[in-house]
């Protein structure tokens, strides 16, 4: 993949995930997160083309002993044809210096067959609907206060010990996007995209995680989207937290994991980065 692939590539990702395009902010957000992964990981991108026409797109991280996936994505009008394969298989012989692997998962019965047939154990997950009932929201807690990117490098420990690595230049790049950093001391944080969703969340206990999580919900904003996906079994944690704030849950996706990352609870990975 090359810089001049990134405008064709966010036009097929983009009709794969039924993202909207002639909205501005919604593109420049796409463009944006279609771009990140060339930039930091240029090895790691590749494109599939027929008749000289871009059909698919493959972007696949490193963070020291992490591989993870972080977009596969084939033109919906080809799809069924190889080309899911064949940029699937170059994103895994990416894999240099690694022992486990993240992949977070839509609701494509095909991606999740290669998953599974790459050697991931696929972990059926959930999400949250409806609108979010603020007055169910407690008292915040006092111990959760913003953070900036001085905090990142002690942040790193606790993602090393939840998930296998850090998410120091993910945390970054949402923080240049208006993304806002919660933390709870050195026991976890999270990541809000306000109007969005809460994208991230890592922390080392529970209680930890339910109190970053309330703070999370409450600074979101009001929005109809799922403020919350790719829940595991082992997020009951969260579970019964978004039950109590009003949200309703449905089946959605999967988190796929190959090797031993770490325990990923308490956890709410990324979608674009796990």
């Amino acid at each position: 993949m090359q810089p001049g692939d990134v405008a064709a590539a966010a036009i097929c990702s983009a009709a794969a995930f039924d993202v909207d395009l002639s909205e501005e902010s919604s593109s420049l957000r796409w463009h944006q997160r279609v771009a990140y992964p060339l930039t930091v990981d240029p090895a790691g991108a590749f494109v599939a083309e027929r008749g000289g026409r871009l059909i698919g797109v493959a972007q696949a991280l490193r963070r020291e002993r992490l591989w993870q996936l972080s977009l596969l994505t084939v033109e919906p009008t080809v799809q069924g044809a190889g080309a899911g394969r064949a940029l699937m298989a170059r994103a895994l012989a990416y894999d240099e210096g690694t022992d486990a692997g993240l992949i977070v998962s839509s609701n494509d019965p095909r991606a999740m067959r290669l998953y599974a047939r790459a050697g991931f154990a696929v972990l059926p997950t959930l999400q949250t609907e409806g609108r979010l009932d603020r007055s169910a929201l407690p008292a915040p807690d006092p111990a959760v206060i913003d953070g900036d990117r001085e905090d990142l490098e002690e942040l790193a420990a606790i993602s090393r010990e939840i998930r296998g690595a850090p998410h120091t230049k993910e945390l970054e790049y949402a923080l240049d996007r208006g993304g806002r950093l919660l933390r709870l001391r050195n026991r976890g944080f999270a990541v809000v995209l306000p109007d969005w969703c809460v994208w991230l969340l890592v922390a080392r206990d529970e209680d930890s995680a339910r109190s970053l999580l309330w703070s999370a919900l409450a600074a979101v904003g009001d929005s109809d989207r799922s403020l919350v996906r790719w829940l595991t079994a082992g997020q009951q944690w969260a579970v019964q937290l978004l039950v109590d704030a009003g949200l309703q849950l449905s089946a959605y996706g999967a988190l796929c994991v190959r090797g031993d990352p770490g325990p990923l609870a308490p956890f709410v990975p990324s979608g674009p980065f796990a």
